[in-house]
């Protein structure tokens, strides 16, 4: 009978313990279950653009046998990269013979002064990074483009909005030069690369 006793006593315990088990399972919190997933976005690159660097008129000279130089200001301009590599931009600037202008359009045969005559003094440029071509002042009616800066665009270096100075234009006359009025294009442009 003591034999029957344990047993009870046991097979009771058990139940308890199985029981209290139980409950706690019931009361304890449940484990948190992993939600969510990835998200996606895609950034697409802007433009490379390049604002302002008008030029003004030139102070007109008087012929007096000697050679005249005359100057005007390039304003201000700014390159803005916001295309989100790295590949790089220069600035090159570069301005057509002055040739003759009269009501609003050039001669036909009419007068020029000589190419390499206009010349752009160096800018400078805000916030620092980009570079600035040695050589200034730079001859800008020759014929060909001229690099005044450039930006590498290793790590980001090139990305964002550069302000450079205004510049001074300075036109040399020569002392035999024909009196009328005379016209050039002058172009600044943001390219592509260092």
């Amino acid at each position: 009978m003591l034999g029957n006793r344990i047993k009870t006593r046991i097979k009771t315990r058990i139940r308890s313990v199985i029981l209290a088990g139980a409950a706690l399972a019931v009361l304890a919190p449940a484990a948190l279950a992993a939600g969510g997933g990835p998200t996606n976005v895609t950034v697409t690159g802007g433009n490379l653009t390049l604002t302002g660097g008008a030029p003004g008129n030139f102070a007109g000279v008087t012929l007096d046998g000697t050679v005249k130089t005359t100057q005007a200001t390039m304003a201000a301009f700014s390159v803005n990269d916001f295309r989100g590599n790295d590949a790089g931009w220069h600035v090159d600037v570069s301005a057509t013979q002055f040739r003759e202008y009269a009501s609003g359009a050039y001669v036909t045969g009419g007068e020029s002064i000589p190419t390499g005559s206009l010349t752009l003094s160096a800018p400078t440029v805000s916030p620092s990074g980009p570079t600035i071509t040695s050589g200034a002042p730079y001859t800008i009616d020759g014929g060909s483009a001229v690099k005044v800066a450039s930006a590498a665009g290793a790590s980001g270096a090139a990305r964002g909005t550069f302000t450079f100075s205004a510049t001074t234009l300075t036109l040399t006359v020569p002392a035999n030069q024909t009196a009328a009025s005379y016209r050039s294009d002058v172009t600044i442009d943001g390219i592509t690369g260092p």
